[in-house]
C-alpha cells in the first residue's frame, strides 16, 4: 500500500488486523518512506557526522584541494576527495560510518582493510554503493577520515547522506547533509 505525503497522519498510523477461524495467524507492520529530497543539514546527538567534497587539482608539482561549491561542474578523470568529520561527545565502542557514494564515481582505492592513521584504528571496506568504516573503539573528540573518488561517468547524482551509528546502540545516530554531483 503506498500513501502520498498529503494523506499521511494520524489515522495512517493504526494498523489492525484480525483473525478469523482456529488456526495460527502472523502479521507484521512496517513503514517505510522514500523522498526526492536531500538532507538540507546534519543532524546529530551523540556523535556528530559532515561530510565535504574537494576537487584534486595538479598545480605543478603539487596538488591543491579545492572546495566544491554547490553546482561546480567536474569532468570524467576528475578526482574528488572526500573528507568525513566525525565527532564523538563521549567515547563509544562498534561504531559503523556507511558514506554512499555518487553513482558516476568510483574509489580510487580498491583495497578493503584495517587503516590505523589518526590514532583511529578502523576497518575500511570498499562496496560498490559506498564505503563503510566499521570503529571498535571510538575516544571522544573529531576525527577526519579522507578517501578519494574519480569521476567516471557524465551526469548529475545525487548522494545520500554519510551516517554514523553505535552498532549495538542504534539509538545513537548521527547524519551528514546529502549532495549533488555535477559530471560533464
Amino acid at each position: 500500500m503506498v500513501i502520498s505525503g498529503e494523506k499521511l497522519g494520524p489515522p495512517c498510523a493504526t494498523v489492525k488486523f484480525e483473525k478469523q477461524g482456529k488456526a495460527l495467524a502472523l502479521a507484521s507492520a512496517t513503514w517505510h518512506f522514500s523522498t526526492e529530497q536531500l538532507p538540507a543539514r546534519s543532524d546529530s546527538d551523540l556523535f556528530g557526522v559532515e561530510r565535504s567534497y574537494f576537487q584534486r587539482v595538479q598545480k605543478g608539482k603539487e596538488v591543491v584541494l579545492v572546495p566544491l561549491a554547490e553546482g561546480t561542474a567536474l569532468t570524467v578523470g576528475d578526482e574528488i576527495e572526500v573528507r568525513l568529520t566525525i565527532k564523538s561527545k563521549h567515547p563509544a565502542e562498534y561504531v559503523h560510518l556507511r558514506d554512499p557514494r555518487p553513482a558516476g564515481c568510483e574509489p580510487v582505492k580498491l583495497t578493503s582493510g584495517w587503516r590505523y592513521e589518526l590514532g583511529l584504528p578502523r576497518y575500511e571496506e570498499i562496496r560498490d554503493s559506498g564505503t563503510n568504516f566499521f570503529i571498535e573503539w571510538l575516544p571522544q573528540g573529531e576525527y577526519t577520515l579522507t578517501y578519494r573518488l574519480r569521476c567516471a561517468m557524465a551526469g548529475t547524482f545525487k548522494t545520500g547522506p554519510a551516517s554514523l551509528q553505535s552498532m549495538y546502540a542504534p539509538e545513537f545516530a548521527a547524519y551528514s547533509s546529502g549532495q549533488m554531483i555535477n559530471i560533464k
